[in-house]
């Protein structure tokens, strides 16, 4: 397969199953076993080697670390999961420092004595619509990109698919780049780490 055709086949899936809105999570409570086999099922287009990306172990160490909140009594409930998912969509960008980091006033803010309870699910709910959103232009924004580089090529005499690959991987990594600093700079300035 061409590698334009398996991009934009990637682009598809990703759009199709790539973000995990937790809506599919049963609103009960779950075991921790039962709360990993869920997450990975929402979460199947990120497994490798027949492997989900979730385990015990990482539920126990968000846990620890305080990324999510604890379970009550040894059950953990849809805002549980809908949690990690968030910390999920998190650490693939951002060390567990900053994460951690982040997390901390949202825990804070879940239950708080002083402020309103903070609602994780609406919040999450919100976020995969905003990306949900702008996702609907990643195909058009793929077809172009793929475009323009194959046009710089050739009018450089090249006709490489390797370039192209390369070139493209590139720009999306820039970009990727570009977003994660802006990120990180918000996240320096308004969730501070330990002084």
């Amino acid at each position: 397969m061409r590698y334009e055709q398996f991009a934009k086949k990637t682009v598809q899936q990703y759009l199709q199953r790539g973000l995990a809105d937790g809506e599919s999570i049963p609103d009960m409570e779950l075991y921790i076993d039962q709360m990993v086999n869920c997450l990975n099922s929402e979460l199947e287009l990120y497994a490798k080697d027949g492997e989900g990306p979730i385990t015990k172990g990482m539920v126990s160490n968000y846990t620890k670390h305080r990324m999510i909140p604890g379970p009550k009594g040894k059950r953990y409930s849809k805002t549980h999961c809908i949690f990690m998912l968030l910390v999920f969509y998190l650490k693939g960008a951002l060390s567990m420092d900053q994460v951690e980091r982040m997390m901390r006033p949202v825990l804070s803010n879940y239950h708080s004595d002083w402020d309103d309870d903070m609602d994780i699910p609406s919040l999450f709910r919100g976020v995969i619509h905003f990306a949900e959103f702008e996702g609907q232009n990643l195909s058009e924004l793929l077809n172009a990109r793929m475009d323009s580089i194959k046009k710089f090529l050739s009018e450089r005499g090249s006709d490489d698919d390797i370039s192209e690959i390369t070139m493209l991987i590139t720009l999306i990594i820039m970009r990727s780049n570009a977003e994660r600093f802006l990120a990180e700079k918000l996240l320096d300035e308004y969730f501070p780490g330990k002084k």
